[in-house]
């Protein structure tokens, strides 16, 4: 019984003693988190105000091309609905390919090996 009471003890202040580390992998992987999620955001957001910028213009210049026939209102129909078709499939292959990345890994792994750590000293 003294025994698991010294190992308790051991282990308490070697757990004290990884707090500061779990804070500081904590702060360093936050750090990383937060500027991939910068980078992430900035590079969505040229790319969405150029292609809506690109696809607008498309659009004109096809019901611009279409102007003088009689399929002036069919082709800008078409426009409209090949634009919305592009958007709903741009969503789904959005949402389908995203990756879910685990923040804080790392330091959920330290965690995970310390308590392997406790439950093999008890």
């Amino acid at each position: 019984m003294f025994e698991k009471i010294k190992k308790s003890k051991q282990l308490a202040l070697m757990m004290s003693e990884r707090v500061s580390d779990y804070l500081s992998l904590l702060k360093i992987e936050a750090k990383m988190q937060g500027a991939v999620l910068v980078k992430q955001v900035i590079g969505f957001a040229v790319a969405a105000i150029f292609g809506l910028l690109a696809t607008v213009f498309l659009g004109v210049a096809i019901i611009v091309s279409f102007w003088e026939t009689d399929y002036r209102i069919l082709v800008a129909w078409l426009v409209f609905l090949a634009f919305g078709a592009g958007a709903g499939a741009g969503l789904f292959l959005a949402r389908k390919h995203v990756a879910p990345s685990e923040p804080f890994a790392h330091v959920r792994a330290e965690v995970q090996r310390d308590i392997d750590l406790i439950k093999e000293t008890l």
